[in-house]
């Protein structure tokens, strides 16, 4: 366990427990519901998805506790082209999930939505730049990115509060929350304020959730490209020399 925490193969366990989680929940509301769409009571399928997500969650939080180093960011994010490539999936993500739907809430609060969906696009463009050169983005950069996930929640909080049915859209509120910290810590590393722990939690978390959350179909694109963002843009693995002093040390 405690080497599967430290791997570099980590965050593909959690993508392949996420899409186990998919398979399940899209069984699920396959087989599982009655005529009027509603799910009956602690399903099997439903018993194992619960089971899968505990178990990825603790994977998530273990690899959170362990992850130790240096909170620099210098020391954390290199140049790389796969991260400028997930921040640009990123804004292809977002830029669709405006352009292909309409917002839940009226006026004001839907044109927010919309608006933050346009101006967070090409700023995550401006951070692939930054990215791929290994210089630290202007932090603004990825808050944009943060508003535009926090006004997508707002923006589904009347359909979602008043759905009785948790399963229908929990996932899809936690994976934009886990997108919306991630931004957020992303953020930190750029004015100095950096957390590795909370930056890998909040990916991993992401990861999972988010491709729990496809088997819905909505948002697709959002989704996906938040995968990607994450996958790309984790911190760098702890150098073996400081992990072989710091295990010495203690």
């Amino acid at each position: 366990m405690k080497n599967l925490l430290k791997s570099k193969c980590l965050p593909a366990v959690i993508l392949l427990l996420g899409v186990v989680g998919f398979l399940l929940r899209l069984g699920l509301y396959a087989v599982g519901t009655d005529q009027k769409g509603l799910l009956p009571g602690w399903h099997p399928l439903e018993i194992v998805l619960w089971a899968v997500t505990a178990g990825a969650i603790a994977l998530v939080i273990a690899a959170g506790r362990n992850a130790k180093g240096s909170n620099h960011y210098r020391d954390n994010f290199g140049p790389s082209l796969p991260g400028a490539l997930g921040n640009i999936l990123m804004a292809a993500g977002i830029l669709l999930t405006v352009l292909l739907n309409q917002p839940k809430m009226p006026k004001l609060l839907g044109m927010l939505w919309k608006l933050l969906g346009f101006v967070s696009a090409p700023c995550l463009v401006a951070a692939a730049f930054a990215r791929v050169q290994g210089k630290r983005p202007f932090f603004l950069l990825h808050i944009a990115a943060c508003l535009f996930l926090v006004f997508h929640i707002v923006n589904h909080y009347q359909a979602w509060s008043g759905n009785p049915q948790l399963l229908d859209y929990l996932f899809s509120l936690l994976g934009t929350m886990a997108l919306m910290f991630f931004g957020f810590y992303t953020a930190a590393f750029a004015v100095g304020s950096g957390s590795r722990r909370m930056l890998l939690g909040m990916g991993l978390a992401a990861v999972y959730l988010c491709a729990v959350s496809l088997s819905s179909g909505e948002y697709p694109f959002l989704y996906l490209g938040g995968i990607a963002w994450v996958l790309t843009n984790l911190c760098l693995p702890e150098p073996a020399r400081q992990m072989e002093e710091r295990e010495q040390a203690q």
